[in-house]
């Protein structure tokens, strides 16, 4: 007997655009900015020009949100053209990222 299993996010992701900076180790000293594809509270998507490494332990940051965090590398798709599709988990926040509070960093100022 055969069992399908479907995996099932503890949350929704929210389709959004920012500017992620990722620090991270094994030889790549120094900050390479990303663009997300979507975020949550618990982790993000992210395009960016570096494979990294399943399990490897990064720092990003979230300046829109004045978030940062350690993050686990759950997967890390290459897309062709020196570009790559990453999935980190948040693992060391003080606190959990609050989606609100990014969705008023990018709204424009009121008049």
């Amino acid at each position: 007997m055969t069992q399908i299993f479907a995996a099932q996010r503890a949350e929704s992701r929210v389709d959004m655009k920012l500017t992620a900076m990722l620090i991270g180790t094994h030889g790549k000293l120094g900050v390479e900015r990303a663009f997300t594809e979507n975020v949550s509270s618990r982790g993000v998507r992210v395009i960016s020009t570096s494979e990294w490494f399943t399990d490897d332990t990064i720092l990003v940051s979230l300046p829109a949100g004045h978030f940062t965090s350690a993050a686990r590398v759950a997967y890390c798709d290459e897309l062709g053209h020196g570009r790559f599709r990453t999935g980190l988990e948040f693992v060391g926040a003080v606190k959990p990222l609050d989606i609100g509070e990014l969705d008023t960093a990018l709204e424009p100022p009121q008049p």
